[in-house]
């Protein structure tokens, strides 16, 4: 048979195939996985659109890539064919591709997250994007503890910048929507959640920002304050205990910087500031100024703000469960080293469901452990 009919028969076969001459074939170095991506997506009709290059191959590791109108189509033997497009596929390309630390896409965008987020995997770490913040990459020792801690949804929510290093020894640090993480060569992650985030930190050596604040989104639970998504689960935990036949009342939620001035002077004039300032914090520095703590009781009041609350059926439920709804015992026993406070069992303390649960899981018992902050046992 002659060239010219070789050549005819090809094209007819590849009309009956629904390709063009043009189109990547199983002769192809990615064996036709970046062809059969593109038709997947819709081909020329979908959100990648015409081809503006043909197949190009000996990228690293022996890959390929596809360029279109709407994106791209990158192949490695390793990670399959996946589709990169819009805000993640630029911040990629700030990182050089395939050659740079994030290395090949290894899944295609999933657009499902929280408020309309999306995130794709690369082997050397995600992209994640929001209108709001961007498109930004997580890796590393940073992207491990923001993942632990339960990813978009843990307190610190999105990135909102790339990491940012310097200095000897080597520090990294990146901004998310709620706060920010620190990671230090040779001494491990910390987690700083900002004044905003259910995740804040407020101790004898962090005190509220600012120190007179009051949360705008504060709502009634019972005769108390709480911020709103807090006060949300603590509802959620008390019908749950009321469902495990457990009575528990709100005692003590929200206080004004005035209200825990007032208070702490009650117990400087009662037992001295030495003792006052184990068992009651400063004005400015209450976890109660947050709106994201309740000290609960007994309707009988047995054992009311005392350690001995711990065995009663409120605390003992509240000690079992109270994870499950987004709390945790804020200033567990014999932790006074590192809380600056005594045992208090009634004093519940909202962080979020996944943090709470991450917490109880991997055996923390205070936020400064947990998220690796210098312990706060004075002023």
């Amino acid at each position: 048979m002659g060239i010219g009919r070789l050549v005819m028969a090809a094209v007819v076969v590849l009309a009956v195939l629904g390709l063009s001459p043009g189109a990547a074939t199983a002769a192809t170095p990615d064996n036709g996985a970046i062809a059969a991506k593109y038709q997947s997506t819709g081909g020329a009709s979908g959100p990648l659109g015409a081809a503006i290059t043909p197949l190009r191959c000996g990228l690293v590791h022996g890959g390929c890539y596809r360029a279109y109108h709407g994106g791209s189509i990158h192949w490695s033997a390793g990670t399959g064919a996946h589709v990169t497009l819009g805000g993640i596929a630029g911040r990629w390309a700030v990182f050089q591709w395939e050659r740079g630390f994030l290395g090949y896409p290894v899944s295609d965008e999933n657009c499902t997250l929280v408020w309309a987020g999306c995130v794709q995997l690369f082997q050397g770490g995600s992209i994640y994007w929001t209108h709001s913040s961007g498109a930004h990459a997580v890796h590393g020792g940073i992207g491990r503890k923001w993942v632990q801690m339960g990813y978009e949804r843990n307190p610190l929510g999105y990135p909102s910048s790339e990491e940012a290093c310097s200095g000897v020894p080597h520090q990294c640090v990146q901004q998310f929507l709620g706060g920010s993480i620190t990671w230090v060569s040779g001494g491990g992650v910390s987690v700083n959640p900002n004044a905003r985030s259910v995740g804040v930190v407020v101790n004898k050596r962090r005190p509220n920002s600012p120190v007179n604040q009051t949360p705008p989104d504060l709502v009634g639970i019972g005769s108390q304050l709480m911020r709103w998504e807090a006060a949300n689960q603590l509802t959620l935990f008390l019908r749950g205990a009321s469902g495990a036949g457990v009575a528990v009342t709100t005692v003590s939620g929200f206080r004004s910087y005035s209200s825990q001035a007032s208070l702490y002077n009650y117990y400087v004039s009662l037992y001295g500031q030495a003792v006052a300032d184990t068992i009651s914090a400063r004005p400015g520095y209450s976890e109660h100024q947050t709106g994201l703590v309740m000290d609960i009781g007994n309707p009988d009041g047995a054992c009311g703000l005392q350690a001995c609350f711990a065995g009663t059926p409120a605390g003992q439920f509240a000690a079992a469960n109270s994870w499950r709804y987004g709390f945790i015992i804020r200033y567990p026993n014999g932790y006074d080293s590192i809380t600056g406070y005594t045992y208090e069992p009634w004093h519940l303390r909202y962080i979020g469901v996944r943090t709470a649960t991450d917490m109880h899981y991997r055996g923390y018992r205070t936020l400064e452990q947990y998220f690796g902050l210098p312990a706060a046992p004075s002023y």
